[in-house]
């Protein structure tokens, strides 16, 4: 009796043990390992798809896509990516048609020509693309994905008021501001006056450069805003020479810290545009403040040459009517 009961305990054990197994294999099976390029399309992916599912990305958040070199754990990545999410363009992505090259099983998801994601209808525009991409691909998780992206969409809704809210409170609304054009579209959203926008640092002529800077010396521009992934130091130099504000956004998030998540991204960028607005309005007060004491200075001396001059003529007239005696 007690050896038929040792057997069935170590049966259940060893059935316990292999249905563990098979469970684990299964799970496995069922792990969807998403590889996105870039952590902005690695956001809205892990705000889309939660369970069974490991979202990664490749470049790192403060580079420009054109210009990353890649390095070898990209191409670990790779080749365990069961999927792999794109902005869809060899103009901005140069470098992954060759990664691709060491994964033979992959679905690709390219993101073509959507435009701006750094302001909230351009997030919701990659959201809408991206939900009807992975239900399609993983029709089993799509009921998921799809009560997933509304959560998320509502989320960016209420963060789009408060930041809108946030300029229109401080009264900056209208205000005259020059960008890279990558952040035109915020800007514009927030609904400030983009006097002049232009391209990349690296690619502006010298023409280009003298219309940045003669926009500038109207006088009524508050803020240069550059684009962290596409180069500063232009933006800074434009800046200086005018003594206008220099804001810096970034349009990944994970690039500054605080900025984990696309909202967060879009909460530092609109907090670093009021603070550069602030230092502007401040400098000019500051500015105002001392012209007038210098106006007043400059009153003070005027009436005390005056005075001396009257006092010198009345003395010399005084002497001639003395020596006339």
């Amino acid at each position: 009796m007690k050896n038929m009961n040792r057997s069935i305990l170590y049966f259940l054990i060893i059935l316990l043990v292999i249905s563990s197994f098979t469970l684990q294999i299964q799970a496995e099976e069922n792990h969807i390992n998403i590889l996105c390029t870039n952590s902005i399309l690695a956001d809205f992916t892990s705000n889309l798809i939660t369970e069974n599912v490991t979202v990664d990305y490749i470049m790192p958040a403060g580079v420009c896509p054109v210009f990353y070199d890649t390095t070898p754990s990209d191409i670990n990545k790779i080749v365990t990516a069961d999927i792999i999410i794109s902005l869809g363009s060899a103009k901005q992505e140069p470098w992954l048609s060759d990664l691709l090259v060491h994964n033979s099983d992959y679905i690709l998801i390219e993101c073509k020509d959507l435009g701006e994601w750094n302001f909230p209808r351009g997030a919701k525009t990659y959201l809408g693309f991206l939900k009807n991409e992975l239900s399609k691909n993983l029709p089993y998780n799509n009921k998921t994905i799809i009560s997933n992206a509304e959560i998320y969409i509502n989320k960016i809704d209420e963060k789009a008021q408060e930041l809108f809210d946030m300029i229109n409170d401080s009264g900056y609304q209208n205000i005259k501001v020059i960008c890279m054009e990558w952040q035109q579209d915020f800007l514009e959203w927030l609904e400030l006056n983009v006097t002049y926008s232009h391209g990349p640092p690296q690619g502006l002529s010298v023409q280009d450069e003298l219309e940045v800077i003669n926009t500038t010396s109207s006088g009524d521009v508050y803020v240069v805003v550059d684009n962290l992934q596409s180069g500063t130091d232009f933006g800074a130099s434009v800046a200086s020479g005018s003594g206008i504000s220099h804001v810096i956004f970034t349009n990944f998030p994970r690039a500054i810290p605080g900025t984990d998540t696309y909202l967060d991204m879009i909460t530092y960028n609109t907090k670093q545009l009021i603070e550069g607005i602030e230092t502007y309005t401040h400098q000019q007060g500051r500015i105002s403040e001392l012209q007038s004491q210098i106006s007043d200075l400059e009153l003070q001396r005027n009436t005390s040459i005056i005075f001396t001059i009257v006092f010198i003529i009345l003395v010399v007239i005084l002497l001639i009517l003395y020596k006339k005696k």
